[in-house]
C-alpha cells in the first residue's frame, strides 16, 4: 500500500511538471473561436486530437478537357461530400477560383485588361441529384470566388449529399500559380468547383480567394480524366492509370522503367520530339485517367514540345514503396535539365535527415512554367528557370518541402502561412548549403528580417496571414518563422527538435492542425514549456538586439556580458580578433557560440566565461553576431579590448 502511494506522488509529481497548455493560454491571447475547440475537445491541451475530433472529406470524380487553340477548360464533376460534423449544415460553400479573373473582382495584384476573364462559368448545378437553376434563385449566391447554396433540408451530422457541376473557363494569359506558358503548355491549378472546407474552428471558410493567400483543403479522393490533343503529354497529381493507352510502345517501356530506375531515364528528348510518334493515335485525342487519394487539391499541366526526364526513389527504408519523380521542360530552360537528380536528392534528404519523415506521395513532377519562382500543389510543382543554380536548387527544394506542410499536414495558409512557408525555408536550409559550395540561405533570409524588424509593418507571425500584404506578408510567413524554427532546433540540441517535428507531423498528418496545436505538441514532445520561444517569436512585436555590455579578465578567463536589448532571443557568436582596428583586416583567434537557449531563464544579460587556449595579450577585439544572426542595432557589437589587470 505505502510502495503504490509513492508510485502516485512520483506519478503526479511527473504529470504536474509536464507543461500544459492551459498554463500556457494564460501566457497570451487566445481567441474565442480557439478556446471553443478545446472546450470541445475537438482538440486537446498536449497538443494531440481531441477525443471529439472531427474533419470533412470529398470524392471527386472530374471529366475536363482542353483546347489549346481557345485555351478553354471545359468540365463536369461529381462530388460526394462527406458531414463528419456534429453540425446540421444549413448551407454549402464551394470555391471558384477563377472569378479570380473577373472584371471588379477583388485582387491582391493589378491585371491587364487582356488577362481578363468570365471567371468560372457555370452552366449546370445540382444537389442531391435535383438541378438547380442558378440564375435569380435565392438560394444561391455567388459573392468573389465563393458560390454559396442553402438546400431546402439541412445537410444533417454524419450524412453524405451529392453535388454536380458543369462549369467552363479561358486560361488566364496573367501567370498566377498557373496559366498559359507558351501557345501549348499550360499549367492548370485552382480550376475546379471545389467544396470549402468547414472545420471545428471557424465553421465555413469564406474567406476570398484574392491572389496572395494560398491553401486550406480537406483531404479527399480523386478520380479525374484529363483529355487534350494526342500530341500533348500531361502530368498530374496522383498516378496515371491508363500509360499504355496514351504512349506507344517504346515510350511506354521508358514510362514503366523509369518508373523502378534510380538512374535518370529520358522519357521525351529534343530527338523524340522530332519524330512524332511518341503517343497513341486512335484519334485526334488521348484522355489521360489520374487518381489519387487522401489528398487536398488536384492540379495538372500538359505541352506538346517539352521534355521529360524521370527516374524513382525508394524513399522508405522499411519498405519496397518508391517515389515516381519527373522533370518537364522547355529545351531552353538549361537548369531544368538537373532538376530531376535535385528533386531525388531533396526527396532524400526530407526523408532521411529532416524531417526524418519517408516522403509521403507516390510521385511527384515538378513542371517549368514561367520565368522565376516556384508554387507547390499535391505531388506537382510550378517553376521558373533560373540562370543560377543556387536559385534551382533553392526554388525545388523549397516546393517539394512544401508536400510535408501543408500537403501531408493540412494546416492553413489563409490564417497561418508560418506554419507551412516558414517549415518549407527552414527544412532545406542543410540541403541547400550541402549541395551548393557558396550558398547562404539563412544569412539571405537573416538580410530580409533586418530590413524590417522592429518597424511598423513588422508583424507577428501570429497575425492572420490573410491581413498581411506583400513585404509585411513575406517577412511574418516565410523569413520570420523560417528562422524560428531554425534557431529553435539548435536551442533543442537538434534531436529533440527533430523528435518533437515527428511527433507533430505523426499526430497531425492527415488533419488540420492551427498554431496551438502545434506549439503544444513541441511542448509536450520536448518535455519542456517552450513558451519563452513561442511569445517573442509568434505572438509579440519586436526585434532581436544584442551587445557587448563589457567585457574583462579576471582570475585568468575572459568575461564578455551579452546585454539582450531587443526582445527577441537570438544565438550568441563572439568571435575573438587580434586588430586594433574594426574595420580593418581581421584575424580570428577563436570562437564562442551559444544558442538562443542561453534567454531561457529570461534574464536581459549574459555571461560568457572563457578559459584562453592562447595568448591573452593577442586579444584586440571581440565582435559579437553573424551574417546568420539577426540583430538590427550593430553599433555594440564590437568591443576594443584594453588589458585590465585582475581587480
Amino acid at each position: 500500500m505505502k510502495s503504490r502511494l509513492i508510485f502516485n506522488l512520483i506519478l503526479l509529481f511527473l504529470l504536474s511538471s509536464l507543461p500544459n497548455g492551459a498554463d500556457a493560454q494564460d501566457k497570451y491571447y487566445v481567441p474565442l473561436n480557439i478556446k471553443r475547440a478545446y472546450e470541445k475537445q475537438t482538440r486537446s491541451l498536449d497538443g494531440n486530437p481531441g477525443k471529439n475530433y472531427w474533419q470533412n472529406s470529398s470524392n471527386y470524380k472530374i471529366k475536363v478537357a482542353l483546347d489549346p487553340s481557345s485555351n478553354l477548360i471545359t468540365g463536369n464533376e461529381e462530388i460526394e461530400y462527406f458531414n463528419n460534423s456534429p453540425d446540421s449544415l444549413d448551407e454549402i460553400v464551394i470555391r471558384l477560383y477563377q472569378n479570380l479573373y473577373k472584371a471588379g473582382a477583388e485582387r491582391d495584384l493589378s491585371l491587364k485588361h487582356e488577362d481578363l476573364t468570365d471567371g468560372a462559368v457555370i452552366t449546370k448545378f445540382s444537389f442531391n441529384n435535383k438541378e438547380i437553376d442558378i440564375e435569380g434563385n435565392p438560394q444561391v449566391n455567388i459573392d468573389g470566388t465563393n458560390f454559396f447554396y442553402k438546400p431546402d433540408n439541412r445537410i444533417l451530422p454524419r450524412s453524405m449529399c451529392t453535388l454536380k457541376f458543369e462549369w467552363n473557363f479561358t486560361v488566364s494569359s496573367r501567370h498566377l500559380r498557373m496559366g498559359v506558358y507558351d501557345s501549348t503548355s499550360f499549367f492548370i491549378a485552382f480550376w475546379y468547383p471545389q467544396v470549402s472546407v468547414y472545420d471545428d474552428v471557424d465553421g465555413w471558410d469564406k474567406i476570398d480567394y484574392t491572389g496572395q493567400h494560398e491553401f486550406y483543403n480537406d483531404f479527399c479522393s480523386y478520380d479525374v480524366e484529363i483529355t487534350v490533343p494526342n500530341k500533348f503529354a500531361v502530368w498530374a497529381t496522383g498516378i496515371l492509370q491508363n500509360p499504355q493507352d496514351v504512349f506507344t510502345d517504346e515510350y511506354l517501356k521508358r514510362y514503366k522503367l523509369a518508373n523502378q530506375s534510380d538512374k535518370l531515364v529520358k522519357i521525351i528528348s529534343q530527338d523524340d520530339l522530332n519524330k512524332k510518334d511518341i503517343f497513341s493515335s486512335k484519334g485526334m485525342f488521348n484522355t489521360w485517367k489520374f487518381k489519387a487519394e487522401n489528398v487536398n487539391d488536384f492540379s495538372f499541366a500538359t505541352s506538346d514540345h517539352y521534355l521529360w526526364d524521370a527516374l524513382s526513389i525508394k524513399a522508405d527504408k522499411n519498405s519496397d514503396r518508391r517515389v515516381f519523380i519527373s522533370a518537364a521542360y522547355k529545351k531552353e530552360s538549361s537548369d531544368f535539365y538537373h532538376v530531376a537528380e535535385i528533386s531525388k536528392k531533396s526527396i532524400r534528404y526530407f526523408s532521411d535527415v529532416l524531417p526524418g519523415v519517408p516522403f509521403p506521395y507516390p510521385s511527384l513532377t515538378v513542371f517549368n512554367g514561367g520565368s522565376t519562382g516556384g508554387m507547390e500543389f499535391p505531388m506537382m510543382v510550378n517553376d521558373g528557370s533560373f540562370t543560377s543554380m543556387i536559385n534551382t536548387v533553392g526554388t525545388t527544394s523549397h516546393e517539394i518541402a512544401h508536400q510535408y506542410f501543408p500537403f501531408f499536414v493540412g494546416t492553413n495558409e489563409r490564417k497561418y502561412a508560418f506554419m507551412d512557408e516558414g517549415m518549407a525555408v527552414m527544412l532545406p536550409f542543410g540541403f541547400q548549403e550541402n549541395e551548393l559550395e557558396g550558398n547562404f540561405p539563412k544569412a539571405r533570409n537573416t538580410y530580409q528580417y533586418e530590413n524590417l524588424a522592429g518597424k511598423e509593418l513588422d508583424m507577428p507571425p501570429m497575425t492572420p496571414s490573410v491581413l498581411l500584404k506583400k513585404t509585411t506578408y513575406r517577412v511574418a510567413s516565410y523569413v520570420k518563422p523560417g528562422l524560428a524554427y531554425y534557431f529553435l532546433r539548435e536551442a533543442l540540441e537538434n534531436e529533440i527538435f527533430d523528435k518533437a517535428l515527428r511527433e507533430y507531423i505523426n499526430r497531425w498528418n492527415g488533419k488540420h492542425p492551427i498554431p496551438f496545436d502545434f506549439f503544444y505538441t513541441f511542448n509536450h514532445a520536448a518535455g519542456k514549456d517552450l513558451d519563452w520561444f513561442w511569445i517573442p517569436w509568434f505572438f509579440e512585436k519586436g526585434y532581436p538586439d544584442l551587445g557587448i555590455k563589457n567585457a574583462f579578465i579576471q582570475k585568468g578567463k575572459l568575461h564578455v556580458i551579452i546585454e539582450k536589448r531587443g526582445s527577441v532571443p537570438v544565438p550568441i557568436k563572439l568571435t575573438i580578433l587580434q586588430s586594433d582596428d574594426p574595420e580593418s583586416s581581421r584575424i580570428d583567434i577563436d570562437v564562442v557560440y551559444k544558442t538562443a537557449a542561453v534567454w531561457e531563464s529570461g534574464e536581459e544579460e549574459y555571461l560568457i566565461e572563457y578559459d584562453f587556449p592562447f595568448d591573452e595579450d593577442k586579444i584586440k577585439i571581440i565582435s559579437l553576431g553573424s551574417t546568420d544572426i539577426p540583430d538590427i542595432d550593430t553599433t555594440n557589437n564590437d568591443f576594443i579590448f584594453k588589458r585590465v589587470e585582475d581587480p
